[in-house]
């Protein structure tokens, strides 16, 4: 019985549309650079809901909705300085978003918390970057059969950033999971790699030999596509 009755307060609250905070309104501020400082003119910044619920046992369970139906809490476009501000609507925390063509970004996650008691929230600086293709190809030129493992640590396109203590951070689970080692050199032609990430970055990738022997290579992302090399 008990099990049942979770599951029906599982289903009711995903099923329930976003509970905005009564009468309350917070501001938002940021100014939006690209990567060589440069103010970026003319772009939507949006606010928007967190698209889970955070239940008590700590686990979160997604809402039944496309990113493009997240509620909306507020918006505005940047000036010739690259400034924003705008007036949202509280529903705890919420997402950042940067709606452009010519650059991907990463939503900012943000807790309510970060509002604080003057409900007004400035990220001095928001930089944005371009996406970027990098196809990293290892070469086996020794004939070994050692399977080696590789970890790719990059800015991955696909991690929220986080602020928190007027810091902005990449997402340390989503992280952690983007650089989980991989296996090439088991099987023919397993080892090209095809990244998807920001430029101008840098990526550090760090392959192991079946005896322990690791080796570290550092690249820098420049350009929209990139290939590169490794030997073994």
């Amino acid at each position: 019985m008990k099990k049942i009755l979770f599951l029906l307060l599982v289903c009711a609250l995903i099923s329930c549309e976003p509970r905005l905070e009564n009468d309350v309104r917070a501001l938002f501020k940021t100014r939006v650079v690209d990567a060589s400082g440069s103010p970026i003119e003319n772009m939507l910044v949006t606010a928007t809901t967190f698209r889970s619920f955070d239940l008590i046992i700590g686990q979160d369970i997604p809402k039944l909705s496309e990113p493009d139906e997240d509620f909306l809490l507020g918006q505005g476009v940047t000036n010739a300085n690259g400034e924003v501000d705008f007036l949202m609507l509280v529903d705890g925390g919420f997402f950042v978003n940067f709606n452009s063509q010519n650059f991907f970004s990463n939503k900012i996650s943000v807790s309510r918390r970060e509002l604080g008691d003057d409900l007004f929230l400035n990220i001095p600086e928001t930089i944005l970057k371009e996406a970027a293709i990098v196809e990293i190809d290892f070469i086996n030129t020794s004939g070994t059969t050692d399977s080696y493992s590789v970890t790719f640590d990059y800015e991955s396109l696909n991690c929220d950033l986080i602020y928190s203590n007027n810091m902005l951070s990449q997402d340390e689970e989503c992280a952690f999971f983007e650089e989980q080692p991989r296996v090439f050199n088991s099987n023919a032609n397993d080892g090209n790699f095809e990244l998807n990430v920001f430029y101008p970055s840098t990526i550090q990738v760090i392959f192991t030999d079946g005896s322990g022997v690791e080796t570290m290579r550092t690249f820098d992302i420049l350009n929209p596509q990139e290939r590169y090399e490794i030997t073994y």
